[in-house]
């Protein structure tokens, strides 16, 4: 392993029965069009909750529209942030169970 790497996790668990309530204002200023395409209740908190996780593992909080949750390929999520230069590896997973949904973030930067 590079000793010079700096690897930042980040972790969040969102009740997701909070999400009922928001009205579409609310919601615009959190997600993205594209995220909202899907408007099921658990997939906006398993978003919400990715995008917290990342705040945590870049150690600062952001604009929330800044941060794209998407997907690749082959279904897993994807985040998609400018910012982060080319040595910058970003992995997320997003989980649901219940009245819960939880995500985590790996940001890997190769110094």
């Amino acid at each position: 392993m590079n000793m010079n790497m700096n690897i930042n996790i980040g972790t969040d668990l969102v009740y997701i029965p909070k999400f009922k309530n928001l009205d579409r204002a609310a919601l615009e200023k959190i997600f993205n069009i594209d995220e909202l395409e899907d408007s099921r209740i658990e997939h906006l908190a398993g978003i919400f909750a990715a995008k917290e996780a990342f705040f945590k593992a870049l150690g600062k909080k952001i604009n929330w529209l800044d941060v794209l949750i998407t997907k690749n390929v082959d279904g897993q999520p994807k985040l998609v942030y400018q910012p982060l230069t080319n040595n910058s590896l970003v992995s997320v997973s997003i989980s649901h169970d219940g009245d819960y949904a939880l995500a985590a973030v790996v940001i890997i930067k190769d110094n």
